[in-house]
């Protein structure tokens, strides 16, 4: 190891004693060799050598003042209040719009708040053009500030605003006072919000304050020029070129006028040499006194020198242990200069891994805290979109527990409605009402249906379809729909996937798609129709109402319509909701499309904004090709026969249309009001029985389980099942099964007489 880095590592003890003893020897030597010249020498050396020691002790406050600009400009920057009013500020000065009183008085409170933390005597704010925003200064120090709405013309307040975002550092300048009291010496840097700058932050401390930290010594003078004009102490003059005098200038950067500005510092030779010149002639006599005096002031100077680390350090950790921010970013002690000490670089090394392990600790600490923010706000939006899909399901199971009674109601009604019709051929104004009470009657079945579709409780006929067949064939009668000021277009992907669902159901879901996006551009615009193949990853899986992930048909219809807002969303779904004038709508059309598609085994999402469009997506999934049994084949017009029925039909008014149905077209009909019965008549009866006409649901025993035992009595027998229930509660009792004929109610006389035909005429059972 060489000898400097030895000493360095030497213990105090050692530095001290090894100081004492060179001291005593310089002191001694002094003593008997020195000479007013030899001394001017030393003496105008040791000024420039302290003079540069000021110089370096300037830039470090300069590094101080960088590190607090930063710092505060981070707070700035992170400060909600004052980023959200300079942004507002910014776009309303952009846009043209005269100031605002209150959002000024806001960046001010903030300023002011935020200024309370720092000992400095000035602090600006100003806005992207270096305007004054907010300027607060500290009493009795910031007289002549910058005034609201001044321009700051600095040029470091210019370089802040024109630097790159991403390398831009502070510059430094001289403020001149408006009252032409004493310059701040300031620095400023952007205030950035993402990337760019919106504001400068000027940070400043009265000169008169600065000065004297460089000129403690009665022989030291210390004073700011602005170019040739001194400016600070008042009254203050420069020693440049005065040789009575060591000088030194540190430059502290440009004026607000543009010219340099300099701290120049001074020390007169002559006033300094006065003591030394006297106490030279008596060095003889004080030989002795003076070694003692000179060793024990070495030994000062050496335990000031050697303790200087330690000082520092104490000091860092009362100003800069709270500087921990929300980040978990801690301050590390770092020596400037040469190694400290042994003993206390262990010390400051013991605490700079100790700051180590706790920035470790809270970056894992606050990893955990955002991962758990980010599950309770995917658990908070699943829950309120279970609610949602809990409360449709509610309105749904309401609605299909009324359309049972209320599908008995119409069939009598359109029923006999059709057959009075027929009956009054010569009465024309008797058939117009008749008609009238039919066209009532059919559109209060397709409100029902509607209701259905959306509570997804419908008799469905899925069967395998190609998606854009029916978009394709739709086209013409869209484009009459939405009238000639909407423009509609198609993109239909080549080779898509088919999928199984009801051809007719998926028409009503297009048709009110597209209807819907028509009423959301009063002033015309288009709709798009899109059709694709895509694959649905797991997080739209862990969605309420979602399908499998995997393979999925999407069909896509896109407005570019006034777009809605988020709470108008969460309930785009629900039945009698809708934005439109009283009588406008009935609010049932994105409810039965929810219904159909769910229904389907698929999922509806929508996406929109306010004035952005809307867009509803629909998924399905891939359908797979069956072979199944042909459909039932119209066996001409002619519904007649002469076979025999047994109707049983537990509603005494249904009972009654269906044999005037059937007995009008010539079969016998035998009837029954529930199962029981039914089983009755069938043994009673001795001739044979060709159609069994059910009900689904009876009383006493259901319409499946009188079709198997009768079929066990009457092998030929064929049955045809009529229901106006849901399809959930058709399933529980097995009719929709391969195989089993079905017809919904509300149902006219003529469909079902063309039914009975078709079923006794091809044998389905």
């Amino acid at each position: 190891m060489k000898l400097p880095a030895r000493l360095r590592a030497s213990s105090l003890g050692v530095k001290l004693a090894l100081l004492s003893a060179l001291v005593t020897a310089v002191v001694v030597a002094v003593a008997f060799l020195a000479l007013r010249a030899s001394a001017e020498a030393d003496v105008r050396q040791a000024f420039i050598a302290e003079l540069e020691a000021s110089q370096r002790g300037l830039q470090q406050l300069q590094d101080r003042e960088l590190r607090l600009l930063l710092v505060t400009s981070t707070v700035v920057s992170t400060s909600p209040t004052l980023r959200a009013a300079l942004q507002t500020r910014r776009v309303e000065t952009n846009a043209g719009l005269p100031r605002r009183p209150d959002l000024l008085a806001t960046i001010q409170r903030e300023v002011a708040r935020l200024f309370a933390d720092l000992d400095r005597d000035l602090l600006v704010v100003t806005d992207d053009s270096a305007r004054v925003l907010a300027a607060v200064g500290r009493s009795g120090r910031a007289g002549g500030a910058p005034r609201m709405g001044d321009v700051v013309t600095l040029p470091a307040v210019r370089y802040a605003l024109t630097a790159d975002s991403a390398t831009a550092d502070s510059g430094f300048g001289v403020l001149r006072a408006r009252d032409g009291s004493a310059p701040f010496q300031v620095g400023s840097v952007a205030i950035l919000l993402d990337g760019y700058p919106i504001g400068v932050l000027v940070l400043g401390e009265r000169l008169d304050r600065v000065l004297p930290r460089f000129a403690s010594s009665p022989a030291t003078e210390a004073v700011v020029t602005i170019g040739d004009s001194v400016v600070a102490p008042t009254g203050g003059s420069s020693r440049r070129g005065n040789p009575d005098f060591v000088t030194a200038r540190v430059p502290l950067g440009l004026a607000d006028d543009g010219r340099p500005a300099s701290l120049e510092l001074a020390r007169s030779v002559t006033a300094s040499l006065h003591p030394l010149t006297t106490a030279l002639g008596r060095s003889f006599m004080l030989a002795g006194l003076l070694a003692v005096v000179l060793v024990g002031g070495g030994a000062a100077l050496v335990s000031r020198t050697t303790l200087r680390p330690l000082a520092r350090f104490v000091s860092f950790l009362r100003a800069g242990a709270t500087e921990g921010d929300s980040d978990g970013v801690y301050p590390r002690f770092e020596t400037p200069g040469a190694a400290p000490p042994a003993e206390i670089g262990t010390l400051t090394d013991a605490y700079n891994r100790l700051i180590e392990s706790l920035s470790k600790q809270h970056a894992h600490l606050r990893q955990q805290v955002q991962e758990r923010e980010r599950a309770e706000q995917a658990l908070r939006e699943s829950e309120e979109q279970l609610r949602q899909s809990q409360k449709l399901e509610a309105l749904g199971t309401l609605a299909g527990g009324v359309a049972h009674d209320f599908n008995n109601l119409l069939s009598v009604i359109m029923g006999f409605a059709e057959i009075s019709a027929r009956s009054a051929a010569a009465n024309a104004s008797l058939r117009e009402d008749l008609g009238q009470i039919s066209e009532a009657a059919n559109r209060a079945s397709g409100l029902v249906k509607q209701l259905l579709a959306f509570s997804r409780k419908q008799v469905l006929q899925p069967q395998i379809v190609d998606l854009n067949h029916i978009v394709s064939g739709m086209e013409k009668m869209l484009n009459r729909l939405i009238g000639e000021d909407v423009v509609l277009q198609t993109q239909l992907e080549a080779r898509l996937a088919r999928i199984k669902a009801d051809p007719g159901q998926l028409e009503l879901v297009i048709m009110n798609l597209v209807v819907n996006a028509r009423d959301a551009m009063p002033t015309g615009g288009t709709v798009m129709i899109q059709t694709r193949n895509v694959r649905l990853d797991e997080r739209y899986e862990r969605r309420p109402d979602a399908i499998a992930a995997g393979p999925a048909v999407m069909l896509a219809v896109t407005d570019t319509g006034v777009g809605m807002d988020d709470a108008t969303r969460n309930r785009v779904f629900e039945p009698f909701f809708t934005t439109k004038p009283q009588g406008k709508g009935t609010g049932l059309g994105l409810s039965t499309v929810y219904g159909i598609v769910r229904q389907s085994g698929g999922s509806i999402t929508v996406y929109s904004r306010p004035g952005e469009g809307c867009t509803f997506r629909c998924y399905f999934p891939p359908g797979v090709e069956q072979r199944r049994d042909a459909a039932l084949t119209a066996g001409g017009d002619d519904s007649r026969g002469h076979e025999t029925v047994l109707v049983a039909e537990d509603e005494g008014q249904m009972r009654s249309l269906l044999r005037r149905c059937l007995s009008s077209r010539g079969y016998q009909v035998l009837e029954a009001s529930h199962g029981r019965e039914a089983l009755e008549v069938a043994t009673r009866h001795q001739g044979r029985i060709d159609l069994l006409l059910t009900d689904v649901v009876m009383p006493h025993m259901s319409g499946k389980e009188l079709a198997e035992r009768l079929q066990q009595l009457r092998p030929e027998l064929r049955v045809l099942f009529i229901s106006g229930y849901s399809d959930e509660a058709i399933e529980r009792h097995g009719v929709l099964a391969p195989g089993s004929v079905f017809l919904q109610k509300p149902m006219q006389p003529d469909d079902v007489a063309r039914t009975v035909r078709q079923v006794l005429d091809n044998g389905y059972a």
